[in-house]
């Protein structure tokens, strides 16, 4: 009895340890995270064509537009960029979670929609990125987006450069 327990704790310790070491795996380059309902054809496409270049290190991980997984995602301080659709963004839109945007500006003006007043320097800045549907083109890559989007960097983020040049690019082809 007492060795089927300890047999049962050593077990459980295992799993518990592995389970922590798979969670910390951070990678060197940017964490992209998509939630859309694309098929398994075009995720496969879009991760082998638009983010496998010389330049950046891509970890990319699609999952489905569901809310509660971008909520589970955010709470582990999952990604340093998240792509989702305009209406999931809806429900989890709270400025105070995702990094200010200055560089995104047009004409040293926010663009819009959403923005927020900087509370250090009194200006209104993006803090999400409207990305409409149509044609886009993503690290040479040309794919067409079926519903409005929103690209967003977590308030966590440690690659936020990297992910304000994708930002830029999916903005650029509005």
């Amino acid at each position: 009895m007492k060795r089927r327990k300890s047999g049962a704790v050593w077990l459980l310790s295992f799993i518990a340890a592995l389970c922590l070491s798979a969670c910390q795996g951070k990678t060197n380059g940017i964490d992209v995270l998509i939630f859309s309902d694309m098929s398994k054809g075009m995720k496969d496409q879009l991760v082998e064509k638009a983010f496998q270049t010389e330049h950046e290190t891509y970890s990319v991980h699609i999952f489905p537009a569901i809310p509660e997984k971008l909520l589970v995602e955010i709470t582990a301080k999952e990604g340093d960029i998240m792509l989702v659709p305009e209406e999931m963004f809806r429900t989890y839109d709270d400025p105070e979670s995702f990094q200010l945007l200055e560089e995104m500006g047009i004409d040293d003006q926010a663009a819009g929609p959403y923005t927020v007043e900087d509370k250090k320097t009194g200006k209104t800045v993006d803090y999400a990125v409207q990305v409409n549907k149509g044609t886009k083109k993503l690290n040479g890559y040309t794919f067409q987006l079926h519903r409005d989007m929103v690209a967003f960097i977590p308030v966590y983020a440690d690659k936020s450069n990297e992910a304000l040049s994708l930002m830029k690019q999916l903005r650029e082809n509005r």
